[in-house]
């Protein structure tokens, strides 16, 4: 669930991990780690804003390798039908003002096999309450929670053209957020061209149309 990049200024190059547990690492995981960055010499690590670990520097020619005993595959998620990667924040069961499980979540949907290539990378944030941590509205796919249920907004996105996403729908149980996300991304996939983001997808496909389609209105 990664793909290696290598950096022109050092000629070295860097591996993402995809987040363990919506980024909940045990000490376990961060013991096998240790390990693995002491044995192939990485340099250094990062906690990305995506709740992934980036071990930088490492040597291009450990790099299979490396890769091997992470147990990861250079496909991108999307090719596979699945999501590029799910934040979700600690939720209620960590956090005093969480009022749903935001990691069992986002387990479900990184969980989602859509069973064909999505059109592009999927970003999604799972949010436990309004304080709204993960930056879900944007994100491809966010989820906000409530007293009332789940919020899901779709189409949002933080990149060099930011856009905030649209609410598709709200007051939702976890079965109904699951359902949702698949109808969405199902439109998604059968009106976008590939390489085209979920924000410049809405943006010429057009909101309403879209939660028309969406909601079967």
């Amino acid at each position: 669930m990664t793909q290696s990049f290598k950096t022109i200024a050092s000629g070295k190059s860097f591996v993402i991990l995809p987040g363990q547990d919506m980024g909940i690492l045990t000490a376990g995981d961060l013991k096998r780690l240790a390990g693995i960055t002491r044995r192939y010499g990485v340099p250094a690590a990062k906690l990305t804003g995506a709740q992934r670990l980036c071990l930088l520097g490492t040597d291009e020619q450990q790099l299979a390798a490396l890769k091997k005993d992470l147990g990861l595959s250079g496909a991108m998620p999307h090719e596979r039908g699945r999501v590029h990667y799910v934040q979700a924040c600690p939720g209620s069961r960590w956090c005093r003002f969480g009022v749903a499980d935001a990691p069992a979540m986002g387990k479900m949907i990184a969980g989602l096999d859509f069973g064909h290539p999505l059109p592009y990378k999927v970003k999604v944030g799972v949010s436990g309450c309004r304080i709204c941590c993960c930056e879900s509205w944007l994100r491809d796919v966010g989820l906000i929670a409530d007293r009332s249920g789940w919020k899901l907004i779709f189409g949002g996105n933080a990149a060099a053209a930011p856009r905030i996403g649209d609410l598709v729908s709200e007051r939702l149980d976890d079965t109904q957020v699951l359902d949702l996300v698949r109808k969405c991304l199902a439109v998604y996939s059968k009106h976008a061209d590939g390489g085209l983001r979920s924000a410049r997808f809405i943006e010429q496909f057009g909101s309403r149309a879209f939660r028309a389609e969406v909601l079967g209105k």
